[in-house]
């Protein structure tokens, strides 16, 4: 930019950077003068809400004339670039004076502070609300003036502002009790700030600290600042009083205008004394008769307020240093989506706090981290809505009140919900809450005896908790791509069938009547006759009858447990007799909610190894009511496959815990002890085109076995990758900071098709340079976000002392370009996209081997889910990582032209590699796609683990933590410097 020339301004020098981009020094070379620049960038320049936000700056500034305030010159834009052009000053930021080796004078102080009271007079006068007054926004001239910049943030009287009622705006350790909790402000506010700079001017330092933002807010609104005579002893007191009154937490006991400040400022200065009167004393009156027993009255009402008083400190005292933490420590124990009930623990924490804090702003912010408002409608209305943590049988149902309800706070993850109305079927179900689902969930409540017996009602009306990130058809990995189809209304069975019912069934001759038996009997491609069929149908004692049953019945008390050892024409043949059928996959991918299986696994008995359990006895509910589609046995669906195969699905006793996720499928003949099944039925005609019982093609991989290209043909493959290393042309577009990290927001030209890609860099506040850095790769909801400026990294990293990027790859947030899913098909389209997310990753590396501060030679790739997935390819491709972090990783089923094709590409991997995984996870499944990810990885088998843990698609917070930073330590090396870091916290 030096040098360059923007319509008639050339730039001279770059004088800093801030949240709305670039200030430079420039000419004017139509009045030859010196002018400043501050620069919208292209990027911002598009956003109607930055472009009004610099506009509203200028308006504001330009409407005051006056000597301590810096005069606005224009507003203009060329070739789509917005700035602004502004007085040039030539001094010291006020905060640079005040954070000096030495304090400031008193004199100083004083002319400073009354000159910069002048100007906030002038702006209140003209109905301006500055609303960002800090040390840094005033510029002090080597003559001694101040000039008031930066009207970004400004409420103008009469005239829209960008930020809403409800939002914080400004920089926190300098705003109003009024402003951190995001209400509306008027100049009070700005008051409140002049009391934080002056301050700041004589203590020379803040007078709310704390280590991270929450930590201030909470002494903002909470706490009193260390007395200015703590930190330096020759302040006048009348100079200490201002101080205070214009730091009065309560707008109505501040200064009412700067005016009245201003008077007081100028009294001190000149040296005239204040004024007051002393009140007489009062000692003789309280000795006479008339006063003493009203005295008493009172002393003793005094007294009584004073242990009320104390009482109500401590329960204050109690919540906040109890409680509080208890909240913070249950956060940190929540997964990603919320599952375990360390939400539902949180928030019972937060309801005994609210008794005796409910105005706090740490308990406020907390709050937003594990709740979340919901709506709930059903039809008809006037349902009486509970939930509890799901699965939970000792806690008791909390009211959460009577549909409609418009608005309620549910703690975030799984919940066990119950609505109940008089005359109708009360209805359970699992809720899922989380941000990137709909927060509207819809039930409908069936008459009274309308449903059969031992049957619950599924409504396709129903909310059905899909993630906009993930629209699958089927949540079953293999077929989570395929549509989904209609089902309509239907009934299905509350629990398996049991023994008792199936011997009814036996016992009306359902093994020696052609009845119920409806679909022909093809056997290794064969058609038997029935007789044959009912030949190989028999018990332990040959016998008609489930393979473990004996002599025609099942074991003594075994009533109520599940029938067990049935082909699927068995089951399909009861179903018959029973007036239902078998469920489709449709119907029942409708009610297991697989994307719930890491609560609902764990209260399954998959993998118990110890048999099946009587109905009715489990925890293990899934949606609308019904039971144990996870584990106690599989259960036959109607629908056959590609291979002449009958689907079972939700696993048995002795089956795996991913069991509950996979669509799996075998012989309609077998008879194994783990087989089972439940019946549906249903409700009118579903619907024209809907086929939900025809054969399902499945997709087939064992990726062990598969076929890997040779070296030679893998390096044509790592050619498409291939670029051009043109000029960055980098600019830093934006810097935000907090107490952790300073972000710059960086732009500069991808390696393809003309574009600029976006990243952003993350530099630790408390680390050391040259800093390891970790490149991310996100997860899938990046494709479905519009806007980066909201995005988080992972400030455990940043409080390691290492910095973090977090490029903005093709077809993530700004960069959407209509690819609308993460799972690979054998397109043109999918493998151009993967080429560029590669270069786009090998882009941001040749970045941030720019940059002096970063150390090169110490980069690690940090993956997540769809990233975690894309490591498979991006390692092999990108030599310069040292080590990589993948977090919930895993092969996917649905395959890819072999030019981008994982497998090809994990045997190519050479450097370390941490995997942490959950166990029932249902994106990538252990044993079918976990395993073979990490056994195809070509890192040697010494630097390459994987961590499994009891959870879905997601890893506990604190073990994230704790094995991401030893890896890190492990191959990057300690960090020189670092902010301590309690064990598992992960904010």
């Amino acid at each position: 930019m030096i040098g360059k020339q923007i319509s008639h301004y050339r730039i001279i020098e770059k004088l800093g950077e801030g949240g709305m981009g670039v200030v430079y020094k420039a000419q004017d070379l139509e009045l030859k003068r010196i002018v400043a620049i501050k620069s919208l960038p292209h990027r911002l320049a598009v956003v109607d809400e930055e472009r009004e936000r610099l506009k509203i700056e200028a308006q504001a500034a330009a409407a005051l004339n006056h000597p301590h305030i810096a005069t606005i010159y224009s507003v203009e834009t060329v070739d789509d670039e917005m700035f602004m052009v502004m007085e040039y000053i030539d001094g010291r930021e006020l905060k640079e004076l005040a954070r000096g080796e030495t304090r400031m004078a008193i004199d100083d102080v004083l002319d400073y502070a009354a000159q910069l009271a002048e100007a906030l007079q002038a702006a209140h006068e003209s109905g301006i609300v500055h609303r960002d007054i800090k040390s840094s926004n005033v510029m002090v001239t080597g003559s001694g003036q101040v000039k008031v910049m930066d009207f970004g943030l400004a409420k103008m009287r009469g005239g829209a502002h960008v930020t809403r009622t409800g939002s914080t705006i400004g920089t926190v350790a300098y705003m109003s009790p009024e402003q951190v909790r995001g209400e509306d402000v008027d100049q009070r506010s700005d008051i409140w700030s002049f009391g934080v700079v002056l301050y700041e001017m004589l203590a020379g330092q803040m007078p709310f600290k704390g280590g991270y933002e929450s930590a201030v807010t909470y002494a903002i609104l909470n706490a009193d600042p260390e007395p200015l005579r703590a930190t330096r002893q020759a302040i006048p007191q009348g100079l200490i009083r201002i101080v205070g009154r214009a730091m009065e937490k309560d707008p109505q006991r501040r200064y009412q205008s700067m005016g009245n400040a201003l008077d007081d400022l100028r009294a001190l200065r000149s040296g005239s004394p204040s004024s007051g009167k002393t009140s007489p004393s009062a000692a003789a009156l309280i000795r006479q008769p008339r006063f003493m027993v009203p005295g008493i009255l009172l002393l003793l009402a005094l007294i009584g307020s004073v242990a009320w008083w104390y009482s109500r400190e401590a329960k204050q005292q109690w919540a906040r240093q109890q409680l509080l933490p208890s909240i913070e420590q249950s956060i940190q124990d929540m997964s990603w989506t919320g599952e375990g009930g360390a939400s539902w623990k949180a928030f019972g924490l937060a309801e005994e706090a609210k008794q005796s804090i409910p105005d706090d702003p740490l308990l406020a912010r907390l709050l937003k981290r594990f709740v979340r408002k919901v709506t709930i409608y059903s039809d008809p209305p006037g349902a009486r809505v509970f939930a509890k943590p799901y699965a939970d049988t000792l806690s008791a149902w909390r009211l959460l009140g009577v549909t409609p309800i418009d608005s309620v706070s549910l703690p975030i993850g799984f919940s066990s919900m119950k609505l109940e109305e008089e005359g109708r079927h009360r209805v359970l179900d699992v809720a899922w809450n989380a941000l990137y689902l709909s927060d509207t969930i819809r039930y409908t409540m069936p008459g009274e005896g309308s449903l059969p017996d031992g049957m619950e009602f599924v409504p396709e009306s129903s909310s059905w908790f899909d993630q906009v990130s993930a629209p699958a058809g089927l949540h079953m990995p293999g077929l989570e791509s395929m549509k989904g189809e209609r089902v309509g209304d239907f009934f299905l069975d509350r629990y398996e069938v049991t023994n008792k019912a199936y011997k009814r069934f036996i016992a009306d001759g359902g093994y020696q009547k052609t009845d119920h038996w409806k679909y022909p009997f093809i056997k290794d491609g064969r058609n038997l006759s029935w007789r044959e069929a009912m030949a190989v149908f028999k018990d332990r004692t040959g016998q008609p009858g489930p393979s473990t049953w004996e002599v025609g019945d099942y074991g003594q008390g075994e009533d109520d447990y599940p029938v067990t050892g049935l082909s699927w024409y068995e089951a399909a043949a009861f179903a018959d007799f029973s007036g239902k059928s078998l469920p489709t996959i449709y119907h029942w991918d409708r009610c297991a909610f697989t994307w719930a299986s890491p609560a609902i696994v764990p209260v399954s008995n998959l993998e118990n190894g110890k048999g099946t359990r009587p109905v009715g006895a489990s925890r293990s509910m899934n949606r609308f009511g019904v039971f144990d589609l996870a584990g106690n046995v599989r259960e036959w669906c109607f629908n056959e496959n590609s291979r002449g195969e009958r689907f079972i699905l939700g696993g048995g006793w002795n089956d795996p815990p991913y069991a509950f996720n996979d669509a799996f499928s075998q012989s309609p003949w077998d008879r194994s002890m783990t087989n089972g099944f439940r019946c549906m039925k249903q409700i009118g005609e579903i619907g024209s085109g809907a086929a939900p019982e025809a054969t399902i093609s499945l997709p087939e991989r064992d990726f062990l076995r598969e076929p890997k290209v040779s070296d030679g043909t893998f390096s044509l493959f790592l050619a498409q990758f291939a670029y051009d290393k043109k000029p960055l042309n980098a600019t830093i577009e934006a810097v935000t900071e907090t107490d952790v990290w300073t972000r710059q927001k960086i732009s500069f030209d991808a390696a393809y098709g003309n574009e600029r890609m976006l990243a952003y860099l993350y530099l630790p506040r408390h680390g050391k340079g040259p800093y390891q850095t970790l490149v991310q790769f996100p997860g899938s909801d990046a494709i479905h976000m519009r806007s980066s400026e909201r995005t988080k990294p992972p400030e455990f990293i940043l409080k390691s002392g290492r910095a973090f990027l977090s490029p903005i790859y093709k077809s993530t947030y700004e960069r959407g370009d209509g690819l609308v899913s993460d799972y690979p098909d054998m397109t043109a389209f999918w493998k151009e996209h993967v080429i560029m997310w590669g270069k786009d990753l090998s882009r941001s590396i040749d970045y941030l081997e720019t940059r002096g501060e970063i150390d090169r030679g110490r980069l690690a790739y940090f993956g997540q889910s769809w990233g975690a997935a894309m490591g498979a390819i991006t390692l092999a491709v990108e030599p310069r990582f040292k080590t990589s972090v993948l977090i919930v990783a895993g092969l996917n089923f649905q395959r890819s032209l072999p030019e981008v094709d994982q497998v090809h590409y994990l045997p190519r991997i050479k450097t370390p590699v941490l995997m942490l995984n959950g166990k029932y996870d249902f994106f990538f499944p252990y044993e079918t796609s976990q395993r073979p990810f990490y056994e195809l990885l070509g890192t040697p088998k010494n630097q390459k683990k994987l961590f499994v843990y009891d959870g879905g698609h997601t890893v506990p917070t604190t073990q994230l933590v704790k094995e991401t930073l030893a890896w890190l330590d492990m191959y990057l090396g300690p960090v020189e410097s670092k902010d301590s870091l309690a064990s598992g916290s992960a904010r």
